[in-house]
């Protein structure tokens, strides 16, 4: 939390004497009253006088936390403070982007373009992580607040530079990352990164009031504690653990210790009240939980209560210390029968119930959650033709010509040079012929792979027709033959670059990553600029976006019982299985967009008992593109359906945007996962 110690008067000390206007400074003796004693007056003084003075002496001894407060020419700039982990406990975080907010504030008259990079390479040799670059135009005298995101790839330093257009130097303070080791922790499991309200107690978790409370938590306490302790040792610990893995030994059967779950949980806890919270969703991304109370759930701005409920619905969890979940978070959800919500992808619940009031509840419903984590690391192992494939290197002709180039240039050659006695001429046809075999091979390479660039999407979109959302999950490919530019994402989307091989060694984070630098500018949108692709190299993202959807499908009962619907999906619907309020299930195919078309119900045709959790269930599955195939190439999708829902496969999503311009994207398949709202299907 940022705030300044306020600087006030110092308290004045009486002299001997008072003139008779009141004023310091007097000569007169004093009166026999004032030897008598002080007056009430005189001891309200004193008091007054005492409580500044420690009150002084308090500020100077115990300053209250500030931002830095640096200053570049006629800009003064500060840094929110950045969630720290509580207790020691976990590692940093492993997936998402950091948020990192700068207050800007020009002091001057004139405008001022400002350049933001994390970390600082001007004057640094930096070799590897990536680097994220912003610029802002600040008008004279007005003050805002820019955002940097880290991506999940470590950083060589964590010092921000400001840098004003025209001022010769320029300033940098530390930021610290989030992003830190990917330990297991005695597990094969990644830990849950969990961000903590400032309403949560300093001592969570703190020790159960009741002895069965107490008997269930002390386990998790013990190995709280035991992290806390010996922090260094845990760490060769692991180092160890790791090593002996490889050789075939599992961790259980090492230690003989089952990881309790408060091992699999990092808290984090955040110093700035809700009101100052990120209205980013992005800046939530790194999270796989949220912890607040409920009071403050109720009390966030619009633009913060938005931003959380976004991430709900891009696969997070909420956790409201209460008995009830606000409106604003079971909006447009599906009761999940335990007092929460499922919403989108994600899974809001109150964490009170009964009689227990106390956080102690709210923790031990923290260790009982099943919190998912979300792990894109590498490639899917198999791509099931939805995904661009390793570019396929024409053995065959390539070793037929340098068969041929072997014999031109050796035995053919100086047979040829031997009988007309020009053997002098070795000296320069030799590497004439080598460099017509050099063109040959590129041109062979060039005509067989081809200059443009190829990509090919995978994506699942859950539309809520209800409050307007589009949620979407899945993959974006690509390959380029050439040395591709710059990728292009929204600043809604969280991109993560997948490994193309697996390693076996990964304890810390960066040994996942290639060597190089990577290079991304926040200035208009996600510019990836330079660094993450290759050419002849396919790169892979895997991607999450939630974003406002003004598409939706429209739906009119007819009265032969037909369903009539008009496309208003921004794409057209090769299949589409729609289920009314009735639990009735409709049918369609090739229905372009923007037209209308009557839907035959399907005979036979019914639903499965109602799952509110089977949208959770695709996104906490590991195998998306499976569960994506599966469900494009169905012919009785009644299992996933819902009452008042329906499934669209599209030939492409109009909720991807085409990140490299160079090359459009084959959506190899584009599913929309429809809510509807209207008064004929129930909802």
């Amino acid at each position: 939390m940022s705030s300044s110690h306020s600087s006030g008067a110092e308290p004045r000390h009486p002299r001997s004497g008072f003139s008779r206007s009141g004023e310091p400074g007097g000569t007169e003796p004093p009166s026999p009253a004032r030897l008598a004693g002080p007056t009430p007056a005189g001891r309200r003084g004193g008091t007054v006088a005492f409580l500044a003075a420690m009150g002084l002496a308090v500020g100077l001894l115990f300053p209250i936390a500030a931002p830095a407060q640096e200053r570049v020419g006629d800009v003064e700039f500060s840094a929110y403070p950045m969630p720290g982990l509580d207790s020691g406990s976990g590692f940093g975080v492993c997936h998402g982007y950091v948020e990192f907010r700068v207050r800007l504030k020009n002091l001057g008259k004139e405008d001022r373009v400002i350049h933001l990079s994390y970390p600082r390479t001007r004057g640094r040799q930096i070799d590897h992580g990536a680097v994220v670059t912003r610029t802002v135009r600040i008008a004279g005298a007005q003050e805002a607040v820019v955002s940097l995101y880290q991506p999940p790839v470590p950083v060589a330093d964590e010092r921000l530079d400001v840098r004003v257009e025209g001022v010769a130097n320029s300033k940098e303070i530390r930021v610290a990352s989030l992003h830190g080791y990917r330990s297991y922790s005695r597990s094969d499991s990644p830990q849950s990164a969990v961000l903590l309200s400032r309403s949560v107690p300093r001592d969570f978790p703190s020790t159960p009031q009741s002895e069965e409370d107490a008997e269930t938590a002390e386990p998790f306490e013990n190995a709280a504690a035991a992290t806390t302790e010996t922090q260094h040792s845990e760490v060769i610990a692991e180092w160890e653990v790791e090593f002996d893995s490889h050789l075939g030994v599992a961790p259980s059967e090492m230690d003989g210790t089952t990881p309790s779950p408060a091992d699999r949980l990092a808290l984090f806890r955040s110093e700035l009240p809700v009101a100052q919270w990120s209205p980013n969703w992005l800046g939530y991304s790194c999270y796989d939980a949220i912890v607040c109370s409920e009071k403050e759930a109720v009390e966030m701005p619009p633009a913060v209560r938005l931003a959380v409920r976004r991430f709900v619905e891009c696969g997070g969890m909420l956790l409201i210390h209460g008995r009830n979940v606000p409106a604003a978070f079971s909006e447009g959800g599906v009761p999940d029968g335990q007092g929460g919500c499922y919403v989108g992808m994600g899974h809001v619940l109150a964490t009170l119930d009964g009689e227990k009031t106390d956080w102690n509840a709210t923790y031990q419903k923290l260790l009982d959650t099943s919190i998912h984590v979300y792990c894109p690391e590498e490639r899917p192992a198999n791509l099931l033709d939805l995904l661009v494939a390793e570019a396929t290197v024409p053995v065959r002709g390539l070793f037929l010509l340098v068969l041929v180039f072997g014999v031109v240039i050796g035995p053919a050659n100086l047979w040829l040079l031997s009988r007309y006695r020009r053997r002098i001429w070795l000296w320069w046809n030799v590497p004439a012929i080598s460099a017509v075999t050099c063109l040959l091979v590129f041109g062979y390479s060039l005509a067989s792979d081809g200059v443009a660039a190829r990509g090919k999407t995978a994506t699942l979109t859950l539309l809520n027709q209800q409050c307007r959302r589009a949620t979407t999950i899945g993959y974006v490919s690509y390959y380029s033959p050439l040395a591709p530019g710059g990728l292009r994402f929204s600043t809604d989307t969280d991109a993560t670059l997948l490994e193309t091989a697996s390693s076996n060694w990964r304890h810390y984070r960066h040994w996942e990553r290639p060597a190089g630098l990577c290079y991304l500018d926040w200035t208009h949108d996600q510019h990836l600029t330079s660094g993450w692709m290759k050419a002849r190299v396919p790169a892979y993202f895997q991607v999450r976006k939630n974003a406002d959807g003004r598409e939706r499908l429209t739906v009119e009962p007819q009265p032969d019982g037909s369903m009539k619907v008009l496309n208003a999906l921004g794409a057209d619907v090769k299949r589409l299985y729609l289920a009314d309020a009735a639990g009735r299930v409709f049918h369609g195919s090739d229905i372009p967009a923007g037209a209308e078309r009557t839907l035959a119900a399907m005979a036979g045709a019914t639903l499965a008992e109602d799952n509110p959790a089977r949208m959770r269930a695709i996104f906490t599955n590991a195998n998306w593109l499976g569960r994506f195939q599966e469900i494009e190439q169905s012919q009785d999708p009644a299992a996933l359906l819902a009452p008042g829902c329906y499934i669209a496969c599209l030939d492409r999503s109009p909720f991807v945007e085409s990140p490299l311009a160079a090359a459009a994207p084959e959506h190899t398949v584009a599913i929309v996962y429809g809510i509807m709202k209207g008064q004929h299907d129930g909802r």
